[in-house]
């Protein structure tokens, strides 16, 4: 909380039990104290990349209290990281950037970008909108995004399991989950009612209008969608990093010619 204030204490509270593990973290300590001063989490999962599945370390909450910045722990905190990643057998890990060159330094490079695309409430009201809102359910969810996700390297390997998790990320005060019989949107409000709504997840079938599967009533929407897909009219995009990447184990062709899926995890 002293490093991440900002997420609330509902989202702590749910990463760690939902999302995190015990055994997932690596800390920092001082000599003369069991406080850790630094900790990063090194989660597991399944990515696809030109059709394999590849078992990969994503690497999250990485984070030094801010009195022992400077110093290097968090760069003795990714060599220690990454012999575990080798020996457990991970061919690369991930990671979602707050800041690209502070990764660089560690060996990460930038391979899937978001086009951020903006539109107003006015704007978002003109769409007709055809399809009703669903109940969503983690089978649900699952079967939409592994048709969404169909062909696509670069993307998380997801279980309906993951999709429970999901349901109750976007369950917490602030977020919206958007469920249609073509997609899913999901993220969160900011400000004031009537303020932003930022989409942190959007994935659908091919052919379905991803301003339908936005919520209503803001006055200002942001969302992301792949650097190829075309920018819907009357929007504006933004193209951002979105998350790095850093090869543990030599694979031959593994991060060449990829057509990137994008999510959050």
């Amino acid at each position: 909380m002293e490093c991440f204030e900002e997420d609330g204490r509902e989202f702590v509270d749910w990463y760690y039990s939902e999302r995190s593990r015990p055994r997932y973290v690596l800390g920092a300590f001082g000599s003369d104290s069991d406080i850790p001063v630094a900790m990063m989490h090194l989660i597991p999962m399944i990515m696809r990349f030109n059709g394999r599945k590849v078992k990969v370390c994503f690497v999250s909450g990485v984070c030094t209290k801010p009195e022992y910045r400077g110093r290097g722990i968090c760069g003795s905190l990714f060599d220690r990281a990454f012999e575990y990643m080798d020996k457990k057998g991970y061919e690369a890990s991930v990671l979602q950037p707050f800041d690209t060159a502070f990764y660089e330094r560690f060996g990460y490079k930038t391979f899937i970008w978001h086009n951020v695309i903006s539109l107003s409430d006015e704007r978002l009201n003109a769409i007709v909108r055809t399809t009703e809102q669903i109940k969503p359910t983690p089978w649900r969810l699952y079967k939409l995004y592994k048709r969404a996700m169909e062909g696509k390297s670069g993307c998380t390997i997801r279980s309906a399991r993951y999709f429970r998790s999901f349901i109750h990320e976007y369950s917490l005060p602030g977020a919206i989950l958007i469920c249609t019989e073509y997609g899913c949107c999901a993220g969160y409000a900011e400000g004031e009612s009537g303020g932003t709504f930022r989409a942190t997840e959007l994935f659908y079938t091919d052919g379905a209008d991803p301003l339908a599967l936005l919520p209503q009533g803001f006055s200002s929407l942001y969302f992301p969608l792949p650097v190829e897909s075309p920018v819907p009219e009357g929007c504006t995009g933004s193209i951002v990093p979105f998350s790095m990447i850093k090869p543990i184990r030599a694979s031959s062709g593994l991060f060449t010619g990829l057509s990137y899926g994008f999510d959050r995890y």
